[in-house]
């Protein structure tokens, strides 16, 4: 009993560290992101999902969605140029709708196998809910606190709609940054599951 009660405070503690720390190193992998060709400026990619990733498939989902917020919360404090919230939220909705499928499934037992299918579960996930997001909380939200008609924001990125800057844009994005993470976040697991404490990785 005692022994369990010892091994269960050990856990506790270095979760309470894996995660500050974790989200600290993505907060700084948000700083390496990078234009992607042929999309609209405002859409950059980084890897800085890929810690919450590791922190959800080590803790679970609830300890990945955190470091997306502890992430999103340094970025805000000591990057954000604008004052606004509005990239941090679309951040934190991105990285949680893309990791949940993949630590889900990898946990349930299903290893790298269901590891792989929740990473492509996870890209369209992400694609569908920031598609939806972006058309009717997003994009509406940023003409408004910048007292801009809407349609001078879709002539910025020279869109006829919102509908139609979401599907050229945003939708086409988001499934290259899901295929990207997921090329990245797979060999990474593949190595280190084990090494990691991860559940059944066969």
């Amino acid at each position: 009993m005692r022994e369990t009660a010892l091994h269960t405070s050990r856990r506790a503690t270095q979760r309470m560290v894996t995660i500050p720390m974790l989200a600290a190193v993505a907060f700084i992998l948000q700083y390496l992101e990078v234009p992607v060709p042929l999309m609209p400026s405002f859409l950059k990619l980084d890897f800085s999902t890929l810690p919450a990733l590791i922190g959800g498939l080590m803790y679970g989902p609830v300890a990945g969605i955190i470091i997306e917020v502890l992430k999103n919360t340094l970025h805000f404090l000591f990057k954000n140029a604008d004052g606004l919230l509005i990239g941090e939220l679309a951040n934190v909705i991105a990285g949680a709708s893309f990791i949940l499928p993949a630590i889900l499934l990898q946990r349930s037992g299903q290893g790298k196998k269901g590891f792989l299918t929740g990473l492509a579960l996870g890209t369209l996930l992400m694609t569908i809910v920031m598609a939806v997001a972006n058309a009717y909380v997003l994009l509406p939200a940023y003409a408004a606190l910048y007292q801009m008609p809407m349609a001078d924001l879709l002539a910025m990125f020279h869109a006829t709609s919102v509908w139609s800057l979401v599907l050229v844009g945003i939708v086409p994005f988001n499934v290259f940054k899901g295929l990207v993470l997921t090329l990245v976040a797979y060999p990474v697991y593949a190595k280190l599951g084990a090494r990691l404490a991860l559940r059944p990785t066969n």
